[in-house]
């Protein structure tokens, strides 16, 4: 993918967040089952490094004694998990951080090994299939001895109302030559219209991930929603 397709799809997705962080945030729930069935391997005192973290939904989950850092390129998003964290009563040593998986010194950013590294509906956001397996190789560096990488990715196909929002490329001036196969335009109908972009990472694409970043397929599964197939979950291993 051009540099230049890549730069306005993140973009995209930047104004996205910033304009609609309040209404994201609200629109959803406490918690996933799918997500709380991985962090139930969550051990006090495990360091927990969220990327793409959004609000902040995975510290509010973790068990006392944790130590969290959220990464997330949204300002907007950031604060909300700020002020969310501040709200919590809770024994969990939270940090945010402001960085851009698509820049190459994001790791730079972040101290020390981790023992989870969440990367929970963010790279369905990475444009290019080339920055997806980079970003997993940049945060396979910074897993612990035994530690743990959670994927997990919208499966947006599966859900009917969520077919009837895609968008056609050239709504923001792109063509399907612009984009790779998997790509989509979803627009977004709460407090105000918007849009995202969207990459379906779908089994086989998770499968591929695994094996183009040298790591072993540990778990992998499909949960929440009313089918319980909205989210494909995959914990991986160095």
């Amino acid at each position: 993918m051009r540099e230049e397709v890549v730069d306005l799809l993140n973009n995209l997705n930047r104004k996205f967040y910033d304009t609609f962080a309040g209404a994201f945030a609200s629109s959803r729930g406490d918690t996933e089952p799918g997500l709380m069935r991985i962090l139930a391997g969550v051990q006090p005192g495990d360091r927990i490094l969220d990327l793409g973290c959004g609000h902040g939904r995975v510290a509010s989950m973790l068990p006392a004694g944790c130590s969290y850092v959220g990464m997330d390129f949204s300002a907007e998003m950031l604060v909300v998990a700020q002020v969310g964290s501040t709200t919590q009563a809770s024994d969990v040593q939270v940090r945010f951080v402001d960085g851009n998986l698509l820049a190459d010194e994001w790791p730079a950013q972040i101290d020390g090994t981790y023992d989870w590294i969440v990367l929970r509906a963010v790279l369905h956001h990475i444009p290019g299939e080339e920055n997806r397996v980079a970003i997993i190789r940049h945060a396979v560096k910074l897993l612990a001895p035994g530690g743990h990488l959670l994927i997990a990715n919208w499966q947006f196909l599966e859900i009917e109302r969520l077919r009837r929002r895609l968008l056609p490329w050239d709504t923001i001036g792109l063509s399907a030559n612009d984009v790779e196969s998997g790509d989509y335009l979803l627009d977004w109908q709460r407090a105000g219209y918007g849009l995202r972009y969207v990459h379906l990472v779908d089994e086989d694409e998770t499968r591929a991930l695994a094996s183009q970043t040298g790591l072993c397929l540990d778990t992998i599964f499909r949960a929440d929603g009313h089918n319980n197939n909205l989210t494909l979950y995959a914990v991986l291993r160095a």
